[in-house]
């Protein structure tokens, strides 16, 4: 078997580029290939990997460039060598740019293909620190995500890109039987608690629709990472809401774990960002209302599996809400057709082939 080092930017919350992660790892050709991950914390993402039977190794690695992470980045990358020697690693891949610093590293000491995968939309400023041009290849879940990357001067020939994907089996429409608990129309927002997901948008846009539509709810699904800024963004979400006297109609729910029963409770997903959480709804029979950043307009279908608007439109975001929550026919009709895309676009054994031929192509000019 093909030993491959993968490195996770895991830190206390699971989200979409660890599960993208999960899926990979568990199902790669275990004829073929041999996933070792490490992870920068302990924790239940690490519990889930190890409960699937994949090898986990916490490792602590400081942020490169900080200047208080310099007596100890070399201390950690000397360690992650030594670990990856003694694993006969074959391949290194990073799930998030952030780590690129030390893939650069273990090639350098191990001569071996490193691949990065890139889960976010980056600036041209920001790929110009992350090494990119040390990596062998590229992946990028969109082509909007791709652009910035050869815009600051990377060949295009060595960026892929691959969708997200999902589980059609955990992720499915409601049934009759286990079927939603509310009488109301129910919109969610799905998310870390940050500025680049935009909750105090969505607080927006509810007040918007609620003005003209009492038969609506909304659900802010996340938690925010404990840092000061994270937790200073989370507290001007909760004030807006109570600002809008809308505590009863706007519900932060926190973090969950159980993301496909939150798809059940749910007729429409709204994201003002993009990511995995687009294929999960869709996949769960759910239309999906985006913003034209990152990934969406490559998963969305116009028209047929949702909307997509401009980033500032929120008003056309509400009116299109409202429409929905008035011709629920309309919104069946849509989530039907979600369910039949994320089929034959998101499922898992098609985007892992393609990431399994990327190593093969490596493994064979190496």
């Amino acid at each position: 078997m093909i030993p491959i080092l993968y490195l996770s930017h895991y830190r206390s919350t699971i989200g979409g580029s660890e599960k993208q992660l999960y899926y990979l790892v568990t199902h790669l050709d275990k004829d073929k290939f041999q996933p070792i991950v490490i992870c920068l914390n302990d924790g239940t993402y690490v519990h889930q990997l190890r409960q699937a039977g994949i090898s986990t190794i916490i490792l602590k690695l400081p942020p490169w460039r900080k200047a208080l992470s310099y007596p100890t980045r070399h201390i950690a990358a000397f360690k992650l060598t030594n670990l990856a020697k003694k694993c006969n690693i074959k391949i290194i891949h990073s799930s998030d740019p952030w780590l690129n610093p030390y893939v650069k590293r273990l090639k350098k000491h191990l001569d071996v293909p490193v691949i990065s995968h890139v889960p976010n939309l980056l600036t041209p400023e920001q790929v110009a620190k992350y090494d990119f041009e040390y990596m062998n290849r590229i992946i990028a879940i969109s082509e909007q995500s791709k652009a910035p990357i050869v815009k600051a001067g990377i060949s295009s020939q060595k960026i892929d890109v691959i969708l997200n994907c999902v589980d059609l089996s955990k992720f499915q429409p409601v049934s009759e039987k286990n079927g939603k608990k509310s009488d109301k129309f129910v919109v969610g927002l799905v998310g870390r608690i940050e500025p680049f997901k935009r909750q105090d948008t969505f607080v927006e846009i509810a007040n918007l629709v609620i003005q003209q539509c009492q038969d609506v709810e909304f659900q802010i699904i996340g938690a925010a990472l404990d840092t000061p800024k994270h937790r200073t963004f989370a507290k001007q979400v909760r004030e807006l809401v109570t600002k809008y006297n809308l505590n009863d109609r706007i519900h932060l729910t926190g973090y969950r774990d159980d993301m496909h029963q939150v798809m059940q409770e749910l007729d429409l997903l709204v994201t003002l960002s993009a990511g995995s959480v687009i294929a999960e709804a869709m996949a769960s029979g759910l239309p999906v209302i985006g913003t034209s950043i990152g990934s969406t307009d490559e998963m969305i279908v116009e028209g047929v599996t949702g909307y997509i608007f401009p980033t500032d439109k929120i008003d056309h975001i509400s009116a299109k809400i409202i429409q929905l929550a008035k011709n629920p026919e309309l919104c069946i009709q849509l989530g039907n057709a979600a369910r039949n895309h994320a089929e034959s676009t998101f499922g898992i054994d098609r985007h892992v082939q393609k990431i399994q031929d990327i190593y093969m192509e490596l493994l064979d000019k190496s």
